[in-house]
């Protein structure tokens, strides 16, 4: 009698916040002025900010390194990918501040995300925390900020995402403030620069 297959092993994943999808979104900001600033630029940007999000662990980020490195063009094919959802993201986001309707070509690019993305399969214990476990064979790295997309656009939050309303700025957030009338990426950014805009029109308008 032939023994039954061993299970396949499983990876382990930390649940995104739902603001990770934003947090990428965010690796292109200053949008509204002729030359935004681009952080990812090649495959290896990519992997290291799915590092810094501390979602994936060090071992399969460096196993999908491997595998990048030895097939370029798999690495490039992703990265592109990974550029075409960032900025199907933006739109969709974008028109979210506005009460518009997202674009139905950007939308189908999250549902084709999202179909690519299997949901979590069982929770584990690790190190005094829950982790979901993933089936063998899912490398995908931006399966994290699929997940976090759907849950926010799909949650209660989703009234409180922002874009700062510095018209270069265009950076996208989650207004936690009490009143909901957050306006700014940052006041120490954005904020203070249109206080001094306010202030230095106030005193050309006093002079005449």
């Amino acid at each position: 009698m032939t023994a039954p297959p061993s299970p396949a092993p499983r990876r382990l994943l930390r649940a995104p916040p739902d603001d990770l999808c934003l947090d990428f979104v965010n690796t292109k900001f200053w949008r509204g002025t002729d030359a935004p600033t681009e952080q990812l630029h090649a495959p290896p940007d990519l992997l290291a900010w799915c590092a810094a999000s501390g979602l994936w662990t060090l071992s399969l980020l460096e196993g999908l390194q491997a595998g990048w490195a030895a097939d370029p063009p798999r690495a490039s094919a992703a990265f592109a990918a990974a550029i075409a959802l960032r900025e199907a993201l933006w739109r969709i986001f974008a028109a979210t501040t506005t009460a518009a309707a997202p674009d139905a070509a950007d939308l189908a690019a999250l549902n084709a995300a999202l179909a690519a993305a299997p949901g979590p399969a069982a929770l584990s214990w690790q190190d005094g925390d829950f982790v979901w476990a993933m089936p063998e064979g899912q490398t995908d790295p931006l399966l994290p900020v699929a997940w976090s997309a759907g849950a926010l656009l799909a949650g209660a939050r989703r009234a409180r995402v922002r874009q700062c309303a510095n018209p270069q700025c265009r950076w996208l957030f989650l207004d936690a403030s009490k009143g909901g009338n957050r306006r700014w990426c940052a006041m120490s950014a954005c904020g203070n620069r249109a206080k001094a805009h306010r202030h230095y029109a106030k005193r050309r308008q006093a002079r005449g």
